[in-house]
């Protein structure tokens, strides 16, 4: 079930150190912020730290419509904001839809995940202990390699599966663009 509370924090807190592999949901906008989020609701910092192993972040997006998808130059106020290297752009295949009837005119048809990993490593177990807030251990996880939102976002973008404007419009929170 999802955790909205500190009693049903607790129950799966417990489940977890007695050796119980636990899944849950957490409204958040991003991976480290489940780590404050649990504890801002009244979980102990070494409970949290000695019991998660990993946090997964997702969002939807819509996927360009395949049925009127074409190739496009991105702008470079598009490029700016997604923080896509050059080496990226030049190998991209930047797609939109034009918008045909299968879309409802809308150059978008169906969803597409992206998603974000938090591993806990040792040195973010000690950041959650300390009380780090979700910004360090982002930098944290992504001097470490985590891809975050926006990465993930613009991967798909650049693979020609959905646009800059979606990915953007549904990272828009500080977090996700925190590169």
């Amino acid at each position: 079930g999802e955790i909205r509370d500190a009693e049903t924090a607790k129950i799966a807190i417990e489940a977890s150190l007695t050796g119980h592999l636990v899944f849950s949901t957490l409204h958040t906008n991003d991976a480290p912020s489940a780590i404050t989020r649990l504890i801002d609701i009244g979980v102990q910092p070494f409970l949290v730290a000695s019991s998660i192993i990993a946090v997964m972040a997702q969002r939807l997006v819509r996927r360009i419509c395949p049925k009127c998808k074409e190739p496009y130059t991105p702008t470079p106020a598009d490029i700016k904001a997604s923080g896509l290297t050059p080496e990226q752009v030049g190998t991209g295949k930047f797609m939109h839809g034009k918008g045909c009837t299968n879309c409802n005119k809308t150059g978008y048809r169906g969803r597409q995940g992206i998603y974000e990993m938090l591993r806990l490593d040792g040195r973010l177990r000690e950041m959650a202990f300390k009380g780090a807030s979700a910004q360090e251990m982002r930098r944290h996880a992504k001097s470490k390699g985590m891809r975050n939102l926006l990465d993930d976002g613009m991967l798909k973008v650049c693979k020609g599966m959905t646009t800059f404007e979606e990915v953007l419009s549904t990272c828009h929170h500080d977090s996700a663009l925190d590169h």
